[in-house]
């Protein structure tokens, strides 16, 4: 057996409260390398004891427990052993790892060696510890509402005008002119109220708002005032309005929040310009070098003051001033205690003071307990989410797998299953099932135009997405086929009319967010098995099970078709591109059965 291949870590991902007195314990070795694995536990120092006092005629018998760990999920370097023990308040647990191979021994994992197993193992082993819980508080995890949730991400200005009274100053034709950075359609809350239904109907049980507040940008990532909304969007009596009848709906709102920058027209970043160091706001940027000038375009943007990606007209907030972490905290507290939204999702979270980011999500917490403070990551936030200094993350690896294997063909099918697994094996099962599993948004190309508009080969995305352990999330219109390629042409506005939608996609939607919704305790609570598959053909099997519910998929994305039986005790929930008479699926086909 390869011992450099054999790990585990305590308290972390591989060792944590699985619930009340359960602790779940993960080890990993090389890939087939190991045939068998048990785990010792109990009070292992008590029994050594016993043994060093083995005279004393009224000494308790104490003996270890000795259990087999599962092999749960695989890569092309690894496999993964997990189990779950049962654990006491206010006593540790100690563990060791007996590893059995096919051919060559059996070895003794403790916190010190991997050596060969003995008898007198106990004697000489110095074991893993479970932390010591005062209380049996369970790993950070979110609401309940979470994970029955389907996201459907709004750019306010491109969804819906419902309101001429609020319109910009110069208005882009709806239908005929081309989305750039600096145009405006009209679209508003009331244009997202009216077509509340319309939302209802596809399935939608979560609406995640581009930011709300005063700005002079079409996505204001830019805000002038944090406590004022747009006037392009209405005003805060219909914002109010908007969530009470999306609640109505059974929906949860959720909006994006740009915590590190402010607009170079705020009042605060003008009184910088004007009084330089002597403004008392002075600490409230990320100043370099006074006084403050805007910087020509030949030189860094950066020159004179931080900016988000080194445009001049977004300064960058010093998020470790008292003074600003007080004004953010207090703006947000404002937007959960007066219009009563369900959670913000924090841009550019990366470079987000983890200490300010924890405090902002635990004040959030004690307004509305089952409030989610999300972030949006370049790269994925692991420890963050499991000491539950952020509730949520958009999940980075799951996106950049989806792309590689379906849209540019890199992975093969044993590599995309390996990188699947490699990265929920990266968390906890509770942070793998707070994760958002992105198939596009704001800053990404749309789903379809990355799919070279096959339609059909994005449903395939999305079913695949959809069976996923973790919370989905798609963009406003890609169920009627709307297109785009990178900013700021995929935030092209949404297409009401008949004849430009595609109606099999907006069918599919609703089928698919419908399963998503029936199934979602079976597909974040289940265990994952993958099972037939070629590379060569690109076709794959995987089957989810939760308690008596079992849900079987096969995909095919090969140019040919796939064989496939149907039990006779099955029901199919979701397929596309099925033969049934032919017993086939054909290239970009599935079928989802209940078995």
């Amino acid at each position: 057996m390869e011992k450099a291949a054999i790990y585990h870590r305590p308290e972390s991902e591989m060792a944590y409260l699985a619930g009340k007195n359960q602790f779940r314990i993960r080890l990993r070795t090389k890939h087939a390398d190991v045939h068998q694995v048990e785990i010792i536990y109990g009070r292992l120092d008590r029994i050594k004891q016993q043994k060093l006092a083995a005279d004393r005629e009224d000494m308790e018998i104490i003996r270890p427990n000795v259990e087999a760990m599962q092999c749960i999920l695989k890569t092309d370097l690894y496999d993964y052993w997990e189990i779950t023990i049962p654990v006491k308040v206010r006593e540790r647990t100690q563990y060791l790892f007996h590893l059995i191979g096919d051919h060559d021994g059996e070895l003794l994992y403790d916190t010190v060696n991997v050596r060969p197993y003995m008898a007198d193992f106990l004697e000489k082993a110095t074991p893993f510890n479970t932390p010591y819980y005062q209380n049996m508080f369970l790993m950070h995890s979110n609401p309940e509402w979470t994970k029955h949730t389907v996201w459907y991400q709004i750019m306010l200005d491109r969804f819906a005008d419902g309101d001429e009274n609020n319109e910009p100053l110069e208005k882009a034709r709806w239908d005929l002119d081309k989305s750039t950075a600096t145009n405006f359609y009209g679209g508003d809350l009331q244009g997202v109220i009216d077509h509340l239904d319309y939302l209802d109907e596809l399935g939608i049980n979560g609406i995640k708002l581009s930011p709300i507040f005063a700005s002079y940008s079409n996505q204001k990532n830019d805000p002038v005032d944090f406590y004022d909304l747009s006037y392009m969007f209405g005003s805060k009596e219909l914002f109010r309005e908007f969530v009470q009848k999306a609640h109505q709906h059974g929906m949860r709102v959720m909006v994006q929040l740009p915590l590190d920058r402010m607009s170079d027209m705020a009042l605060q970043w003008q009184d910088v310009q004007r009084l330089g160091a002597q403004s008392r706001f002075a600490s409230w940027f990320k100043v370099r070098q006074f006084p403050v000038q805007v910087p020509d375009k030949n030189e860094d943007p950066n020159k004179y003051y931080l900016t988000v990606d080194g445009n001049i007209h977004m300064p960058k907030l010093n998020l470790q001033s008292p003074a600003v972490q007080q004004y953010l905290l207090e703006t947000a507290r404002y937007w959960i205690e007066t219009f009563d939204i369900d959670g913000w999702e924090i841009l550019n979270a990366d470079e987000i003071d983890q200490t300010f980011l924890n405090l902002m999500t635990q004040q959030m917490h004690s307004i509305k307990a089952d409030f989610v403070v999300m972030g949006q990551y370049q790269h994925l936030p692991n420890g963050d989410l499991a000491k539950g200094y952020i509730d949520s993350a958009n999940n980075v690896d799951f996106y950049t797998i989806i792309h590689d294997f379906f849209v540019t063909h890199q992975l093969s099918v044993t590599e995309m299953i390996s990188r699947i697994n490699d990265a929920l094996m990266k968390n906890t099962v509770y942070t793998n099932q707070t994760l958002i599993n992105e198939v596009e948004n704001f800053v990404t190309p749309r789903l379809i135009s990355e799919c070279n508009s096959e339609e059909d080969l994005a449903r395939a995305i999305i079913a695949f997405t959809f069976m996923q352990i973790g919370i989905p999330s798609f963009m406003y219109g890609t169920e009627v086929g709307v297109t785009g390629e990178d900013v700021p042409a995929n935030l092209a506005p949404m297409k009401w009319k008949d004849e430009e939608q595609s109606s099999s996609m907006l069918q599919f939607m609703k089928s698919a967010i419908a399963m998503r919704r029936e199934y979602a305790d079976l597909l974040n609570e289940g265990t994952l098995e993958w099972g037939q598959l070629s590379n060569k053909y690109r076709y794959f099997t995987l089957t989810r099970k939760y308690n008596d519910q079992k849900l079987f998929c096969l995909f095919n994305f090969g140019y040919g078709s796939v064989k496939v039986v149907i039990p006779k005790n099955s029901e199919i929930v979701l397929s596309q591109n099925l033969m049934e008479d032919e017993n086939k699926i054909a290239q970009n086909g599935f079928v989802i059965l209940k078995v």
